[in-house]
C-alpha cells in the first residue's frame, strides 16, 4: 500500500486515484478479516451486440421501380452474300416483227376506226360474215317484209376506193347487187371510161341495205337502223378515198344539210378518209348538164389517188 502512495505525485488525477486505491484497500482487508484468502473470478459474458440503427417509417407512397436496363438486342447477322456466277453472254436482241400491211395514209392525217385492223387477206371472210348478218335483219320491219332480198355491195374486199349510195331500186332488190340499173350502168361507165378503172377493183355500197317501197328517200330511222353495217363493211375495207353518190349519202356520212352544188368540188373527211361528195348517176340521167360537174369531181378524185386523166379528144 505505501508504495501505492508514494507512486502518487502531482496527477492531476492523484486524488480520485488515491481515494480508489484506499476503497479497494479496504475491501481487500475486509475480505481478509472474514477469511477470504482469494477472489473468484467472474464468468466471461459474451460480447453484447451493438443495437441496430432504428428505422424511421415513413408515411406509405408510391415506390419507384428501379430502373431497368433493356436487354440487348441481338441483331441479326447478315447472310452471307453467295457468290455471283458468272454472267452468260447477253444474247443479240430478236429482230422486230415486220409491219403489217396498211393502207395508204390519209391525206387529212390518219384513220378513225373503232375496230381493229383487218389483214387483207381476211377481209373477204369478214364481209361474208358481216353479208350473212344484213340478210337476217328485221330492224326496219316495214323493209323486211317488203324486200325480196337484202343488197350489201359489190367489189372488191381491198379497193382503194369505195362509191356509197343511198339505198337500192327495183333491179337492185331483184338481183340483189347495188347499182346495176340504169344509174348503175352510168356508174360503171364513170369508173371504166371515166377513171380508167375496173368495176371489180372498187368497192360499192349503199346507206340501206334494203329498198324502200316506191323508191322513196329513206327515212331518218331507217338510215340510222342500217348505218351500223355501212360503218362495219368501211372499216373492214378501209379504202384510201371515198366518193359519196347523191344528196342523201352525202348528208347523211358528212351530217350535213348543206345542198350537194355548196359540198362538191372540195374535200371532206370520212373516219379520217379522204371524202369527195357528187352527183348520184340517177340525177344525172334527170339532168344531163350536171355531168360536167361530175366529170370535175372524178378529175379531182383522180388527181389524188394517182390516175392519168385522159385527154380530150379532138
Amino acid at each position: 500500500m505505501a508504495e501505492i502512495d508514494a507512486e502518487a505525485g502531482t496527477d492531476p488525477y492523484e486524488e480520485e486515484r488515491a481515494r480508489l486505491v484506499r476503497q479497494v484497500r479496504a475491501r481487500l482487508e475486509s475480505l481478509a478479516r472474514a477469511g477470504v484468502a482469494t477472489l473468484p473470478k467472474s464468468p466471461e459474458r459474451p460480447p453484447v451486440p451493438r443495437p441496430a440503427p432504428a428505422i424511421v417509417e415513413s408515411a406509405p407512397g408510391p415506390i419507384a421501380a428501379p430502373p431497368m436496363t433493356p436487354p440487348p438486342v441481338e441483331r441479326p447477322r447478315p447472310a452471307p452474300t453467295p457468290p455471283t456466277p458468272p454472267q452468260a453472254p447477253t444474247p443479240p436482241p430478236a429482230p422486230k416483227p415486220a409491219a403489217r400491211p396498211v393502207a395508204a395514209p390519209s391525206l387529212f392525217g390518219s384513220n378513225e376506226f373503232k375496230s381493229p385492223f383487218v389483214e387483207p387477206a381476211d377481209r373477204p371472210a369478214a364481209l361474208e360474215v358481216l353479208r350473212a348478218e344484213v340478210a337476217a335483219c328485221v330492224k326496219c320491219a316495214n323493209l323486211a317484209a317488203t324486200r325480196t332480198q337484202t343488197v350489201f355491195a359489190d367489189g372488191s374486199a381491198t379497193a382503194r376506193l369505195m362509191f356509197i349510195g343511198e339505198a337500192p331500186g327495183a333491179d337492185e332488190d331483184r338481183r340483189g347487187v347495188p347499182f346495176v340499173g340504169k344509174a348503175g350502168q352510168l356508174l360503171t361507165d364513170m369508173i371504166t371510161k371515166g377513171m380508167g378503172l375496173r368495176r371489180e377493183d372498187v368497192f360499192i355500197a349503199n346507206i340501206l341495205k334494203c329498198r324502200p317501197p316506191e323508191n322513196r328517200d329513206p327515212t331518218p330511222q331507217e338510215s340510222s337502223n342500217c348505218f351500223g353495217y355501212l360503218e362495219r363493211q368501211i372499216e373492214i375495207v378501209r379504202p384510201e378515198f371515198i366518193c359519196l353518190l347523191g344528196r342523201i349519202s352525202a348528208s347523211t356520212l358528212l351530217n350535213t344539210a348543206l345542198s350537194m352544188s355548196r359540198l362538191r368540188g372540195r374535200w371532206h373527211r370520212v373516219y379520217g378518209i379522204p371524202t369527195i361528195a357528187t352527183y348520184h348517176p340517177a340525177y344525172l340521167l334527170r339532168t344531163p348538164t350536171a355531168k360536167k360537174d361530175a366529170w370535175e369531181d372524178l378529175q379531182m378524185l383522180m388527181r389524188a389517188m394517182g390516175l392519168v386523166i385522159p385527154k380530150k379528144k379532138g
